[in-house]
């Protein structure tokens, strides 16, 4: 009987003591770091190759988990996921962002600032945020548009022999790239004087729209040369309408983007140029700057200038020319990168003074 007694006193004891000990505050179950990378959507390719790339970068260290959001475009749904994030990682939280809109940058560098929590942001970005106002913005990481419709123009006007009639297929109104890329585009229309504009339409990034405009132009005119397009989805519409009227590769067409078709179209013949803007690269960079930041090992306060904390990354001319290594590179494998060398991906830095 007293044995009994003791025995319960005992689990007692024990019980009381786990029940205290559960009240106090839990200690870290890990010293991982977990990364969200805030995306559209996986549907689209080149917001899947930013998904891979944070995940690239996640693979190359030993303490960091990533996971990706995604939003449909829906800025109030994103916004809501990087918050709710922030609320189960606390200060182990760091955050990568494409945002659904440049309006929505300010409002999530704001709930990471409050947060303790740095982030970086890809390509949109509200007017008047710059990384050099907060503790926790690490960098804003972008593609030069301007440039690269300059050049995929050249590219497309040389493959004509300097002369011509061109088309122009514009992206979407009130879109900061494809303003930029049309900009590009007729800043080499300056310099090939030769080069004749036929006809610009905006075809909203659709290849339905670019084909059924295309086969508007081809009905209308008989003497175009070539066909540019802010984007290869646009640039794909017209390479089939081309096509239904047997004259892929007689009027050439470049895009901008880089996706697998496109791809498959210049090595076919049907495209003379695309862009490969690199998700990889953006997003597994964009990562590392936060990763670096978050760990310590690095100030962006103190080790980068103002400046550098606006970056314009590295981007790829995809030709006939290189078609054969930027196919194995983007189609069937994935590129490969030293994240510890932060400063690669960088081909340059914006101009404070020339953005708002």
């Amino acid at each position: 009987m007293k044995k009994t007694k003791i025995l319960s006193l005992i689990l007692c004891l024990v019980l009381t003591v786990s029940m205290f000990a559960g009240c106090g505050p839990k200690e870290p179950e890990d010293d991982k770091y977990y990364l969200a990378m805030a995306i559209h959507s996986l549907d689209n390719e080149y917001w899947a190759q930013e998904a891979k790339g944070a995940e690239l970068f996640g693979e190359s260290v030993d303490d960091l988990e990533v996971q990706i959001l995604t939003c449909n475009s829906d800025d109030n749904k994103q916004l809501q996921g990087v918050k709710d994030f922030i609320a189960q990682h606390g200060d182990r939280a760091i955050v990568v962002v494409d945002p659904s809109s440049a309006a929505n940058t300010a409002n999530i560098v704001e709930v990471c600032e409050e947060a303790g929590v740095y982030v970086t942001i890809l390509a949109h970005r509200a007017e008047g945020l710059f990384p050099e106002d907060y503790d926790y913005f690490v960098a804003h990481m972008t593609q030069d548009d301007f440039t690269a419709g300059y050049n995929l123009a050249t590219t497309l006007f040389d493959s004509i022999g300097g002369k011509g009639k061109v088309c122009e297929l514009y992206g979407q109104l009130g879109n900061d790239a494809a303003t930029l890329r049309s900009q590009g585009f007729n800043a080499a229309l300056a310099d090939y004087p030769e080069i004749e504009l036929v006809e610009k339409q905006v075809a909203s990034w659709s290849q339905e729209e670019a084909l059924k405009i295309t086969e508007t132009w081809l009905a209308k005119y008989n003497d175009i040369d070539a066909i540019f397009a802010a984007n290869d989805t646009m640039a794909l519409g017209a390479v089939e309408a081309l096509k239904n009227a047997d004259l892929n590769g007689i009027i050439k067409v470049s895009g901008c983007d880089g996706i697998t078709p496109a791809f498959e179209a210049v090595k076919a013949g049907d495209m003379v140029a695309t862009l490969a803007n690199d998700g990889y690269m953006i997003a597994g960079y964009g990562a590392a700057m936060a990763y670096a930041a978050a760990t310590g090992q690095m100030d962006p306060s103190i080790d980068m200038t103002d400046e550098e904390r606006m970056i314009i990354c590295k981007t790829a001319l995809v030709t006939e020319d290189n078609i054969t290594e930027m196919y194995a590179n983007f189609v069937t494998g994935t590129p490969s990168y030293d994240y510890t060398d932060l400063d690669f991906c960088v081909a340059s830095y914006q101009d404070r003074s020339k953005i708002k």
